[in-house]
């Protein structure tokens, strides 16, 4: 999802670099923390210069931009008691800087590691639609179990099963048993060779089998301090959902 970690910034292939540094500039200096009084005396508690109303239409429009390119902001900013918008006006101040120097940073650290990097805006749309509301909100368990629960119920949509889910309903999509009228399969019948097309079969209920024993079961099962994910462990679960085999159904009669 992120560059080398020493790029301090996410790509911005495609990002209009200086319309986000215009919003993050503006943010910045309408958020700027200025100390309040109250009835003739100061407070420790800061407020926006532009007004708290005025903030909060330019905090929303800066949250996507650094959930985009700074995706551990909210981790490395953290809250103020003493100033509302503390961790958004921080990272995007870090975030300005990074992009003003990302040119000379990058040419003092030399080529960067050529090793391809993952990219969660290219899983599987199912599984992407699925984790990136708890992933933007740092809730990184809940995105991986939010993306198994949508893989079991694609499975479950495409056999047409309510009753079996998660471990029992990959074992008996990928059995080697042969279809029933109230049973289909999944199978690779496009590929020509019958020993692959039983391997992929096995390879791909065990494959099943293991997502939902070693991925689903921790994160939904145990306490998140007793199971933590990085980031990248994260990512590397989301990436693991996959969907390639054909629905297969019972001939007439049979």
């Amino acid at each position: 999802m992120r560059g080398d970690e020493s790029r301090c910034v996410n790509s911005v292939d495609g990002v209009n670099v200086a319309g986000v540094t215009a919003e993050l500039e503006t943010f910045v200096r309408g958020a700027t923390p200025k100390n309040g009084s109250g009835d003739g005396f100061i407070t420790t508690k800061s407020y926006a210069v532009c007004g708290r109303e005025r903030a909060l239409a330019l905090v929303e429009r800066v949250r996507p931009i650094l959930d985009r390119l700074y995706p551990e902001w909210r981790d490395e900013n953290p809250e103020r008691k003493t100033f509302e918008f503390a961790p958004e006006h921080d990272a995007s101040q870090r975030l300005l800087e990074r992009l003003r120097s990302r040119s000379e940073i990058d040419e003092l650290l030399g080529d960067p590691d050529p090793a391809p990097q993952l990219d969660a805006g290219r899983l599987h749309p199912l599984v992407w639609t699925a984790a990136s509301v708890q992933w933007s909100t740092g809730h990184l368990h809940e995105a991986v179990l939010a993306a198994a629960k949508a893989v079991n119920s694609l499975l479950q949509n495409k056999l047409g099963w309510r009753d079996v889910s998660e471990v029992k309903l990959v074992r008996e999509a990928f059995t080697d048993k042969a279809p029933k009228p109230a049973a289909p399969r999944l199978r690779f019948d496009s590929i020509e060779d019958e020993q692959t097309r039983d391997s992929m079969r096995d390879g791909a209920m065990n494959f099943g089998v293991g997502c939902f024993q070693g991925i689903r079961n921790p994160v939904g099962h145990l306490p998140n301090d007793e199971h933590e994910l990085t980031e990248q462990q994260a990512l590397e679960r989301l990436a693991a959902w996959v969907e390639h085999a054909e629905l297969v159904a019972a001939e007439v009669g049979k």
